[in-house]
């Protein structure tokens, strides 16, 4: 018995103590994907990294007849050269427009001709630590919503570029 119980006293002793892993930030989509889920999972997720933004400079620009936010963003980004990887996928920079934003966009495929949308400094944003995390985290929340939708290459683009910043 004296030796069970010394046994369990140094067992236990070099266990180190479990460490939790970090909650999982992505806002959950379960069931079937609809508009409403997206929208749902958007709105969280603006108000979670939204403030995290720096809107000085932001541009705004108004959505013509044929753009996509990834035109947009190759248009507003598309000649930055020096952030994360550079020329084509500077499109994927897209979320940080609907961050601009805020809650005007509730699906990233969903834009009309006449929205007005604010265009953030990319620059600006990047070089500052805290919203550059905030981009990062952001462009994987968006991914997550594209992986839920069947787009595993916007996905692939979005999480791609975001382990680049």
């Amino acid at each position: 018995m004296v030796l069970l119980a010394a046994f369990m006293l140094f067992s236990c002793k070099g266990t180190p103590p479990k460490v939790e892993e970090e909650p999982q930030k992505s806002h959950v989509i379960e069931g079937e994907v609809t508009e409403e889920k997206i929208e749902e999972a958007l709105e969280e997720i603006y108000e979670e990294y939204q403030p995290s933004l720096d809107m000085t400079d932001a541009q705004s620009y108004t959505v013509a007849i044929g753009d996509t936010l990834v035109s947009i963003a190759q248009r507003f980004y598309g000649s930055l050269t020096d952030v994360g990887e550079a020329g084509a996928s500077n499109g994927f920079y897209f979320p940080i427009i609907m961050l601009g934003s805020e809650h005007d966009i509730a699906d990233p495929d969903l834009i009309h001709p006449g929205m007005v949308l604010m265009i953030p400094d990319l620059k600006r944003n990047l070089d500052n630590r805290s919203a550059r995390q905030a981009i990062k985290d952001f462009l994987k929340e968006v991914a997550y919503i594209y992986n839920k939708k069947g787009n595993s290459q916007k996905e692939a683009g979005l999480i791609g570029l975001a382990d680049s910043l």
